[in-house]
């Protein structure tokens, strides 16, 4: 495309067109929350769903100079194909592909061309070519010899599948994205809108601030509870990141240390209960489990998790001589724990939690906790800072309630237009039967070890997950791995985590590594040592999905006596692991201690209780000796500085 078609501002009709449009995003996020209390239909709500998030895409993605017109004709195409979709939902449901082949197969087309020209516009070219080279596979896949080819499909069944069918504008992906992913977007932005972002980092700082290396673990506590919200790892750096990094790097972590600890705390994030981010609502949605069985099933992964990169990054800090985060920099108790703050924040998380602890529906529960968010919007516009007039306070509220909107919709159509994009290649996928072709590979491994079967699992979840949001990323690497996981005898839940949990560590992972890029963008770091560091830090982590594969108890399958028991051996093992990849304990360690302590966290992390006591003593026994010969070391260099 020529230099006059890139993206930028624009003036005349074609821009007051376009602001209609964003006008009507509020008329769209509207539409939702309808949806959301059950007054439209499924097919009608993914139709719309995809539709304005194509068309909002494209307004607020322009072209310019006399590429304008494309923009117009793209949002008209679309208004109609799934005008075409809404109006004759009833007879598309029962009738025949092939009864007005014609006017649907051109409606199809033309709407998987909008479709595509948004997703090149929010996510780039690399993506529409990921989406080619699916879609050639699928036209010519019966030319590839061997296991990989099948009988080829014509391009009348893709736009058929695509428009009509199970597997296009309409699969049960879209109506996830349409209702609880949409929802838990407008609740995050609006609960982020009223400041809990700032709360966070003011309550992470009073946590860890006073702690040796403190503005890292700051760093960790604010994007945990940040990340849980935005369900993205990307989106939590950039929103988290520009209050840590730079206070990382003020106290002498280095840029690309700052950039490391903040990608991998904001990866976390996304599995940490209570909300994990939509990720896990649409693995409960999939699965057709409550969100709650999710939700504690993530508890005990997920602070192996946190307790390992806490402690990277407390050896780390040691290791350089990093200080405390000094008093002038910490927020009052009075400040951090503002009682208004705090309501603004745990009533409506509580009221979210709550509710689906007590069987209502995600929509619902989500739904209400943003009421609740509203309405304390409103009323901390309405009390708060009366020193100044009531009209200044109104229009802080309006701009409040303005921003969360504009960010909800433009975010709601971001991951609708991702989420298009996955569905597309899961189309693929499934009629092709490259899910099956790849779950025969997988099942014929875990025959002769199934160590190395997930192995390849891990690796086809990150390599999936590379450049793709989590929920896109999990729903992909889904479709392919988990039915062969199942068939090797593993339980449904524990399966998709484990493939949640890799396609949630893509982010960190080279050579993609978004979050890494996101960080490198704040801190000014570089991007191939700072995947370095955090691959330093998050190498525990990585073990993390195997020890709750090889002992379920993890994901609290079994008695309290035993979860205890499992969560403390894990936790040790973790830990022995995490100060045998850092190298450091008061002291550096010598090579033959790094090693003996690599040996004993994987005697901990296999589950059985002989091999849990040997661990922990061959660890113990490690590091008394380590501390050991690093005081006489002090000692004997103290004695050599005196002389």
């Amino acid at each position: 495309m020529s230099e006059s078609a890139k993206i930028g501002p624009v003036e005349g009709p074609v821009a007051r067109f376009q602001r209609a449009l964003l006008i009507c995003a509020s008329l769209w996020l509207a539409f939702h929350l309808v949806a959301a209390a059950g007054f439209i239909g499924s097919h009608t709500l993914r139709s719309v769903h995809v539709g304005g998030a194509i068309l909002l895409t494209l307004a607020a993605r322009p072209l310019t100079g006399r590429w304008r017109i494309i923009d117009a004709c793209l949002a008209a195409a679309t208004l109609i194909a799934v005008a075409y979709l809404v109006v004759e939902s009833e007879s598309i449901i029962m009738a025949n592909w092939f009864s007005h082949p014609l006017p649907e197969k051109f409606l199809a087309t033309i709407l998987f061309a909008a479709l595509m020209e948004s997703i090149r516009r929010a996510l780039g070219l690399a993506f529409v070519a990921l989406i080619c080279l699916f879609i050639a596979y699928a036209i010519w896949g019966n030319i590839i010899p061997g296991a990989l080819g099948h009988r080829g499909l014509s391009v009348d069944r893709l736009l058929f599948s695509f428009y009509l069918g199970t597997q296009g504008v309409t699969a049960m992906l879209i109506g996830i994205s349409a209702g609880v992913v949409a929802l838990f977007l407008v609740f995050g932005e609006f609960l982020n809108a009223g400041g809990a972002g700032r709360t966070f980092i003011n309550v992470a700082l009073r946590l860890g601030g006073r702690i040796h290396g403190g503005a890292g673990l700051v760093a960790v506590i604010g994007s945990a509870f940040m990340g849980m919200i935005s369900g993205s790892a990307v989106a939590n750096v950039a929103s988290t990141g520009v209050l840590t990094i730079p206070l990382m790097k003020r106290l002498g972590f280095s840029k690309n240390l700052s950039g490391s600890i903040e990608a991998v705390a904001s990866t976390g994030g996304q599995f940490m209960p209570p909300v994990m981010g939509p990720g896990a609502f649409l693995m409960a949605e999939l699965l057709g489990i409550s969100y709650l069985d999710v939700a504690s099933a993530a508890l005990i992964p997920s602070t192996l998790f946190y307790i390992g990169l806490l402690l990277g990054v407390y050896l780390l800090a040691g290791s350089q001589g990093l200080q405390p985060v000094p008093e002038n920099l910490m927020p009052s108790r009075r400040v951090a724990y503002a009682p208004w703050a705090m309501l603004s924040l745990i009533l409506p998380v509580g009221l979210l939690v709550g509710m689906v602890v007590s069987h209502y529906t995600a929509q619902y529960a989500v739904l209400w906790a943003l009421g609740a968010t509203v309405i304390l919007m409103m009323a901390n516009a309405a009390f708060s800072d009366r020193s100044k007039p009531a009209k200044q306070r109104a229009g802080a509220f309006g701009r409040t309630m303005l921003e969360g909107l504009d960010l909800s919709a433009r975010n709601i159509a971001y991951i609708g237009i991702i989420i298009a994009a996955a569905q597309l290649i899961v189309a693929v996928i499934n009629l092709t039967g490259l899910g099956a072709t790849m779950s025969q590979i997988i099942v014929t491994l875990g025959q002769e070890n199934l160590i190395l079967s997930l192995i390849v699992t891990m690796m086809v979840a990150i390599i999936l997950g590379m450049g793709m949001p989590t929920p896109a990323a999990y729903a992909v690497a889904a479709a392919v791995l988990a039915p062969p996981l199942s068939r090797l005898g593993l339980e449904t839940l524990p399966s998709h985590l484990f493939i949640y949990y890799f396609a949630c560590l893509a982010a960190i992972t080279p050579p993609v590594a978004a979050a890494i890029f996101a960080a490198c963008a704040i801190s000014g770091g570089k991007v191939i040592p700072t995947s370095g560091q955090a691959l330093r830090l998050a190498l525990p982590l990585f073990l993390v999905p195997f020890l709750f594969i090889s002992d379920p108890v993890l994901l609290m399958d079994a008695e309290l006596s035993r979860v205890i028991l499992a969560t403390t051996t894990g936790a040790a093992g973790v830990s022995a692991l995490t100060v045998a990849t850092i190298g450091f304990y008061r002291a550096p360690l010598y090579p033959a201690v790094r090693i003996g302590l690599g040996c004993s966290a994987l005697l901990l992390l296999v589950p059985d209780w002989k091999s849990d006591i040997a661990g922990l003593l061959l660890s113990l026994a490690l590091l008394a000796l380590h501390l050991k010969w690093a005081r006489r070391s002090a000692v004997a260099g103290g004695e050599e500085h005196a002389g």
